[in-house]
């Protein structure tokens, strides 16, 4: 008897874990790619960025209608020269270990920020910091910040000027928070393993087969886990976008932004998938620190060339517009309700002008593309990139008579290439990280990390500069429309379109947001049949 009931007692344990299992609440998201990183001070990729919020968060959080709301700090004071900020933590914080998280650990977490030995690409969001900039330099120690944990709850920052995105600022992954030993032990991989990565977020690592999946389950000690309504989220890294559609058709994954250019206008007619307005710019980077391209003639006449028209009709084909400028629709213009796109210029017609540009072209020394040197376009792997890729490549041999070679590599080396400017021209883009012009401006700065181009205009630096400490709302948008009026004449950059971003979802998610920046956000997810 004792055998049997010991049978059946097992028996009735198994069809509970079975039926807990199967109750098990997944969602399964095609990332697409293997992020380069997500530390949160050294990201600078959306790939990365989505991992990261949905691992980290701040003293503000990105709320799900993309405006700064109250994050691990639950409410914060503002000296009335707005020079002392003052934000207090929600009470019994925790990492997802169960250990403490205290004000301790983001005065670390933004200290990392400006340390030079770190070298964030976005070291300059920290400088209204008192002596941010001065430490970053090494003019001064790291006790001589303006961070200062005043108690396990209490954070205090003292800004050497005013910053009109300051919570815009705090809302962004590089000012999260950090555990010194965690970070210590592992400086430069802390985040690449289960086994050393701590997060404080909606969710925490538990696995990461590289180049492949990372699973992410929810974390019991998020102060809004009660909110948070799955128990995992399987993050899929499937590149091919016949693959991905595939998988998603076939039930494999749940959302996906990788799909077959030829097959996007089908799949948005019969409304199997959808399309996001993105606050991005897709555009071409020149190595203006080597010929042919350190000409503004040939930069231009290559400008001049592309048919932007026809590159959104014909190859990308899922509701984007031409970028006739830099700076997208959708950002705040110098008076309310103004949009900057419309305050700005247009700088190119939606039709290439190969008159124009092959004029441009004689003038620099190459009449008809004659003695033009070689060159070549590079790209990172991908369906839609090739496609734009060839479509450049055809337009600059029908309008200029030159030859592109082109040359495409997998992600990560292609950052590499881009930063190292192993190139003479490459494929870009960038999507804000704020609801603010700068956001795509302050790249371009001749000593930002993320000026690939080699780019150097102090005139153009001068107004990018003196934007971020502007408190006059219009005063600091004329700035920026006359930092792209320099950008637009000098053209490092070669502007091709505005975002718009396709994507499939099934139907028994809901409440995934995606953000305009292009950021995807699980906490809201919810898995309904």
């Amino acid at each position: 008897m004792r055998k049997r009931s010991w049978i059946l007692a097992a028996a009735a344990a198994l069809a509970l874990c079975a039926s807990a299992c199967a109750a098990e609440k997944v969602f399964v998201y095609n990332l697409g790619v293997e992020p380069r990183t997500i530390d949160p001070v050294l990201n600078n990729a959306t790939d990365g960025s989505t991992v990261i919020y949905n691992l980290f968060e701040g003293l503000v959080r990105v709320s799900l209608e993309d405006k700064p709301e109250p994050g691990l700090a639950k409410s914060w004071d503002v000296s009335e020269d707005g020079l002392t900020w003052t934000f207090h933590l929600r009470d019994g914080l925790k990492w997802h270990d169960g250990t403490p998280l205290t004000a301790e650990h983001f005065r670390y977490g933004l200290l990392r920020v400006v340390d030079p030995n770190v070298a964030s690409p976005y070291a300059f969001l920290g400088f209204p910091i008192v002596n941010a900039e001065n430490f970053y330099n090494g003019k001064c120690k790291a006790e001589d910040v303006g961070i200062r944990a005043v108690d396990n709850t209490t954070l205090e920052l003292k800004l050497a000027y005013q910053n009109p995105l300051m919570l815009d600022h705090l809302s962004y992954h590089i000012f999260f928070p950090a555990k010194p030993e965690v970070v210590e032990a592992h400086p430069r991989d802390w985040t690449t393993s289960p086994d050393t990565i701590l997060c404080n977020g909606p969710f925490y690592l538990t696995e990461w087969k590289h180049n492949a999946e990372m699973t992410l389950v929810k974390n019991p000690h998020y102060w809004d886990a009660e909110n948070v309504k799955i128990d995992k989220v399987r993050v899929v890294m499937i590149t091919d976008p016949n693959t991905a559609l595939a998988a998603f058709k076939g039930g494999k994954i749940d959302f996906t932004k990788r799909l077959p250019s030829m097959q996007i206008p089908v799949l948005l007619k019969s409304a199997q998938a959808k399309t996001v307005n993105t606050l991005g710019v897709s555009f071409s980077v020149f190595n203006v620190t080597q010929p042919p391209f350190d000409n503004p003639l040939v930069r231009r006449a290559f400008a001049l060339a592309v048919d932007r028209q026809g590159i959104v009709d014909k190859v990308t084909m899922a509701g984007q517009a031409p970028a006739n400028a830099y700076i997208p629709y959708g950002l705040p213009g110098p008076e309310d309700g103004k949009d900057f796109r419309s305050a700005g210029k247009s700088y190119f017609s939606n039709r290439a002008q190969p008159e124009e540009a092959r004029k441009l072209l004689a003038e620099a020394g190459y009449p008809d593309g004659k003695g033009f040197p070689k060159v070549t376009y590079k790209y990172n792997t991908n369906e839609g990139n090739k496609n734009i890729a060839e479509a450049l490549q055809a337009m600059w041999k029908r309008n200029l008579g030159i030859e592109v070679e082109l040359y495409n590599e997998e992600w990560k080396v292609f950052i590499n290439t881009r930063f190292q400017k192993n190139y003479q021209i490459a494929r870009h883009a960038y999507l804000v990280d704020f609801f603010d012009p700068a956001s795509l401006m302050d790249i371009l700065v001749s000593d930002s990390p993320e000026n690939v181009t080699g780019y150097n205009n102090p005139e153009y630096d001068k107004l990018v500069v003196a934007a971020r400490s502007e408190m006059d709302h219009a005063k600091r948008i004329g700035y920026l429309l006359k930092a792209e009026d320099i950008l637009m004449q000098d053209l490092p950059v070669l502007p091709i379109n505005y975002y718009s971003t396709p994507y499939m979802v099934s139907e028994r998610v809901k409440g995934m947001y995606i953000s305009p920046r292009n950021w995807d956000f699980f906490r809201g997810v919810e898995i309904v049949k």
